[in-house]
């Protein structure tokens, strides 16, 4: 028998499920479902496809054998076909452009942007090149060349600088050179007998010491300053066109727009425009104003310092004129001293004068051996003193042959002397006249204006 079922005979009803009916719970689906169709989705990735540059001892290349050789280089970046292609060991260059430090193999720290920049060094390092064709060729080293061309055919030269188009364009060997300005130092070491370390040179400004080869020292700075020096040492040069065809003079400085110009000599010194624009083979010459020594041409040992002073000097040396004007005129005298505003102003072919105050000398024209001092002189004169106009006060000493007899005259106003000193000549009245003989015995006299005599072989 079977026992009965007390439950067989009772309806049971069904109870629903709250959770599996929840809207909660629908939703939440929804969300997850959504998440991960972005996070599936392309548009949502930072690079798609992923970077495929990075390769081992952080080296990143991309583009067309790019790094192609490296073993064990490491911190490289190379960007561009044939970039850093033949580097092996080197460590930190930086290869930007086609065929970017494409030679390099265990050169470091190098950064070229830029096509063929560097394109040739194969163990330099710590260059820096920008641009087409920048240090495109050798293996110098510490260099920086930012320009198109710019020390292109540097080969083992160091620690130079080339800033502008082709600037230090065809240096090989040389150091130490700084050349910013297109076109500067274009020519430095270049030689058709062959390449010179022409180092140390300084150029600024467009073709500034353009066709230096084996010049060493030099600082130029304007357009075009220095441009033809080759061989010239040591010149330093300051404005447009200034020192512009020395080619082998040494020790020269020039500031100023065209100042010593023309200049192929050496140890002159020109301070303002056009001063000793036309010098050619003058030594030693000194010219400081607008226009000073202006003509000189083959002069040495002049000094002018003044606006115009000694401005048509030729062929004349060892003259001094300090002040505006001074021996403006003069052309081939010699051996002439001027101070002051316009002495000598009209002195040509007159040597040997010395004149000191403003215009003093100013009439003096051909002649020679003439002292004014604070007089004008006279036209054609030659061997005479003037001293002051009328009003001035001097001493005017004279010795008589036999010791015992002393004479000490004092003059009221001008005098003048003759270089013979057999007399002089009176512009004012003697005031006193001290006669003191060989027993000391004294006496006073007055004289009117005129000549008195000198005692033969007598000193002025």
């Amino acid at each position: 028998m079977h026992r009965p079922n007390p439950f067989s005979s009772v309806t049971l009803h069904h109870v629903p499920n709250l959770i599996s009916r929840s809207p909660w719970r629908r939703g939440f689906i929804l969300i997850t479902l959504a998440l991960a169709g972005f996070a599936l989705s392309p548009t949502m990735r930072a690079v798609d496809p992923p970077p495929d540059g990075g390769y081992p001892n952080g080296n990143t290349a991309e583009g067309t054998n790019a790094l192609f050789s490296l073993t064990n280089g490491a911190d490289n970046t190379a960007i561009g076909a044939s970039a850093l292609a033949s580097n092996t060991t080197g460590d930190s260059n930086t290869g930007i452009g086609f065929h970017a430090l494409v030679s390099n193999t265990t050169g470091a720290n190098n950064t070229a942007t830029g096509v063929q920049a560097l394109a040739s060094s194969t163990a330099g390092s710590n260059n820096t090149a920008t641009g087409y064709f920048a240090l495109a060729s050798g293996n110098g080293n510490n260099n920086t060349a930012n320009g198109s061309q710019a020390l292109q055919k540097n080969d083992f030269g160091g620690n130079n600088t080339a800033i502008g188009s082709q600037a230090l364009f065809n240096n090989t060997v040389g150091s130490g050179n700084t050349a910013t300005g297109a076109g500067a130092l274009f020519r430095n070491g270049f030689s058709f007998e062959g390449d010179f370390g022409a180092s140390n040179n300084t150029a600024n400004g467009f073709n500034a010491l353009f066709s230096n080869m084996t010049g060493q020292g030099n600082t130029a700075t304007g357009a075009a300053a220095l441009f033809s020096n080759t061989t010239g040492f040591d010149n330093t040069d300051s404005g447009q066109g200034s020192l512009q065809n020395n080619t082998t003079g040494d020790n020269n400085t020039a500031n100023g727009v065209g100042a010593l110009q023309n200049n192929n000599a050496n140890a002159n010194t020109a301070t303002g425009a056009v001063a000793l624009l036309n010098n050619t083979t003058g030594l030693n010459n000194t010219a400081n104003g607008f226009n000073a020594l202006f003509s000189n041409m083959t002069g040495q040992g002049n000094t002018a310092i003044g606006f115009n002073a000694l401005k048509s000097n030729t062929t004349a040396s060892n003259n001094t004129a300090t002040g505006q004007g001074s021996l403006q005129k003069n052309t081939t005298g010699t051996l002439n001293a001027a101070y002051g505003y316009q002495a000598l102003l009209n002195n040509t072919t007159g040597s040997s004068n010395i004149t000191l105050g403003a215009k003093a000398g100013a009439n003096v024209t051909t002649g020679s051996n003439n002292i004014d001092i604070g007089n004008i002189g006279v036209a054609g004169e030659g061997n005479k003193i003037r001293i002051g106009t009328n009003g001035a006060d001097i001493d005017l000493y004279s010795w008589h042959p036999w010791p015992w007899r002393h004479r000490r005259r004092r003059a009221r106003g001008g005098c003048q002397l003759d270089r013979s000193a057999r007399h002089g000549h009176l512009l004012g009245p003697i005031q006193r006249s001290d006669q003191i003989d060989g027993q000391g015995k004294r006496s006073d006299f007055v004289t009117s204006p005129g000549y008195f005599p000198l005692q033969a072989g007598a000193r002025p």
